[in-house]
């Protein structure tokens, strides 16, 4: 123990504390010899002393010396390829292991038995059966350094090979205690190159770029030029010629092309064979490819121009992938430009303006329904100030609605969105309603209604065609309600949202999200990337995918939009052998967006590659400063294995002037003596 004092002291301290105690002496000597006063001075000089003992600010240092045995920690690999080695094998592994921990026991050093796949668990037995998927080398390095401080060495059971996580060796550098590897099996003999992951944009337009970049992996020792095609159909896009290095490693390959053709197109990417391949079917990948359309054709008939007329057709021009063809009825059957040009030219999106004014022939509806539907065309009608239900006499089943008799407010009046998810922070003018129609089918939908209960947006599809009618007459007005801090209005808003509904009729295969391959093994990665290009506000929404089995559901997971590369994102673990079906939702299971299937190998990932990866487990040995020991050689470790003992000196510091039982002794001496001159009368 040792007394020091943080105030330092000097002759003129020690002048007044003699001062001080000779007074203290003077008054006891001159009081009245009473039991009362001595014990009053007795305690007056406690205290004095006290405090002048605390002015010092004394620290008592307490030191202690404590010794703890470190223990050995053992970290074997549990995963699926230890059991699928030759030489040595499961049981050879099993017994050597057993082996390993008795001499430790012998030797009297504690160990820490622990095994490791794609997570590190603590283990009481030793039995090992190769029940693990995967080997996460990096989770090993993360698990190790949280209780080095328990451990005098470590010891690595592996064969090296990662199967999924980093591989980087230099995360033991981090490491403050030995790490000593043992390799077991022998240098690889099989060899196999793979497309291990694909990754592409979903959907591209077609005047754009695609960016494909392939991750390739080889396995065993190959020294061959391999090359690497990326095919549409059985046209090659590109080829290029790669080395690899074998040994599990990986390599990164770009392509980039530009699609000729729209729709769902199909691409295949391949990989020339190498001399004694074990596997050649996982030398090719397939993805598919939305490719959309750079500018979309649009009709616009006006039946008799209008206020929203001139509104409509600015917003169409200020839309660069739409083309618009504008014609204007004169009188009858006459239009400007001639109505025929419009009769021979393929449209994406038709839209009535103030359209028809009178019922249209049945020689009329007949021509036109027939093109909508040779086009897949989606239709749009906009109700203008001279058009009644009758006006639609005829049209009615094109549009999907159905007309009803009743008498309609000629008043403006107030309206709101059905759903709120389309509801904007603005000002709502009052509209006036034109028509009274109520959509028909299962998949009519109204999204804004008046006060009054009647629609005033909807919209609806009957088999591949697609239609929305807006029954306001002034919707016009809507275009000058611009939102706080924005040049977005309700009407931008409304029309966008209904066009780029419309426009997508013609795809009939909407494939926005992808898996990484079509072809997996089982505990592989599954990768799942997306787009939603006609959507705003993607980041709101909630996406799930669902894996189907033969009997019942596997998997359900969330995809989560990642804003850094701007698209969706999701993975999971390929499940056990066998054919499955996905199904994509929007907003926690209610509507369905994408389903798909892939197939999943019997075999697993690691049992195409059972080698000895010597090159990594001697590198993390060297950066430890461990060694490396092959299987064969294992006893040479523990004839080198030593009990280690760690030395904690330990310093417990008491700070007087913080004490509280001192304090408190002050605190009630203070109160006996007040007690004492109270009783006695003294002030």
């Amino acid at each position: 123990m040792i007394l020091r004092l943080l105030h330092a002291t000097d002759a003129i301290f020690w002048l007044e504390i003699t001062i001080s105690i000779g007074l203290l002496y003077y008054l006891y000597r001159i009081i009245p010899k009473k039991k009362w006063y001595t014990i009053l001075i007795g305690m007056r000089i406690l205290l004095f002393m006290l405090f002048i003992f605390l002015l010092l600010n004394p620290v008592l240092t307490i030191n202690s010396e404590k010794e703890s045995y470190l223990d050995w920690g053992i970290f074997v690999d549990n995963s699926a390829s230890i059991k699928n080695h030759k030489m040595p094998s499961l049981n050879a592994i099993q017994s050597g292991l057993e082996e390993l921990l008795d001499q430790l026991s012998e030797k009297n050093i504690a160990y820490q038995l622990y095994h490791f796949d794609a997570s590190v668990n603590k283990r009481d037995g030793q039995q090992i059966d190769g029940s693990g998927l995967t080997t996460n080398i990096a989770n090993l390095s993360l698990a190790i350094r949280k209780i080095e401080h328990r451990l005098s060495n470590a010891i690595i059971i592996s064969d090296g090979i990662i199967t999924e996580g980093n591989n980087h060796h230099l995360d033991f550098n981090k490491i403050r205690i030995p790490i000593h590897t043992i390799g077991i099996g022998k240098g690889s003999e099989m060899v196999d190159v793979s497309v291990q992951s694909i990754d592409v944009p979903t959907v591209v337009l077609k005047s754009d770029g695609v960016n494909v970049h392939a991750i390739i992996q080889s396995v065993g020792n190959i020294q061959d030029r391999l090359s690497v095609s990326l095919y549409h159909e059985k046209e090659l896009l590109g080829s290029k010629h790669i080395r690899l290095m074998g040994f599990g490693s990986k390599k990164d390959i770009n392509f980039r092309f530009q699609p000729k053709e729209i729709g769902k197109q199909r691409y295949e990417i391949r990989i020339s064979s190498v001399e004694d391949e074990i596997n050649i079917l996982n030398n090719k990948q397939n993805f598919n490819l939305l490719v959309l359309k750079d500018r979309y054709k649009v009709a616009m008939i006006t039946g008799s121009p209008n206020k929203n007329t001139s509104v409509l057709k600015r917003f169409l021009k200020e839309n660069p992938r739409i083309e618009i063809d504008h014609f204007v009825r004169i009188s009858g059957a006459r239009f400007k430009p001639e109505i025929k040009s419009f009769w021979s030219s393929p449209y994406e999106l038709i839209i009535l303006d103030n359209f028809p004014i009178e019922p249209l022939s049945t020689n009329f509806v007949r021509i036109l329904g027939k093109k909508i539907l040779t086009h897949q065309s989606g239709v749009m009608l906009i109700s203008g100030p001279n058009q009644s239900n009758k006006s639609l006499n005829g049209i009615t089943s094109i549009l999907g609605v159905r007309t009803q008799d009743s008498s309609i407010e000629t008043a403006p009046i107030f309206w709101d969105f059905v759903n709120l998810k389309d509801s904007i922070e603005a000002d709502r003018p009052p509209l006036t309603q034109k028509l009274a129609v109520l959509g028909k089918g299962q998949l009519s939908d109204s999204l804004a209604i008046f006060e009054s209960g009647w629609p005033l947006w909807l919209q609806n599809q009957i088999g591949n065609i697609r239609t929305s009618v807006i029954t306001a007459a002034d919707i016009h007005l809507l275009y000058y309600q611009k939102r706080d801090g924005s040049n977005d209005n309700l009407f931008s808003n409304i029309f966008n949202k209904a066009t780029r509904w419309l426009l997508k009729s013609g795809n009939s295969h909407e494939n926005y999200f992808r898996l990484n391959k079509d072809q997996y093994q089982q505990g592989e990665i599954v990768r799942i990337t997306g787009s939603q290009p006609f959507e705003d506000n993607q980041t709101e929404q909630s996406i799930n995918i669902q894996v189907t089995g033969e009997s019942s559901n596997v998997i359900s997971k969330d995809i989560i939009f990642n804003i850094e590369s701007n698209r969706w994102e999701g993975e999971f673990r390929a499940p056990s052998q066998g054919h499955y079906t996905y199904q994509i939702f929007m907003n926690s299971g209610q509507l369905q967006i994408q389903a798909g299937k892939f197939q999943v190998l019997e075999s697993q990932i690691e049992l195409n590659q059972v080698h000895l990866n010597q090159k990594l487990m001697k590198s993390i040995s060297e950066v430890s400063n461990g060694q490396y020991y092959h299987w064969d050689d294992r006893n040479e470790l523990i004839q080198s294995a030593s009990q280690k003992v760690r030395r904690e000196l330990k310093g417990d510091f008491i700070k007087f002037k913080e004490n509280e039982p001192l304090l408190i002794l002050i605190v009630l001496l203070l109160c006996i003596e007040w007690s004492i001159r109270r009783n006695k009368g003294l002030s």
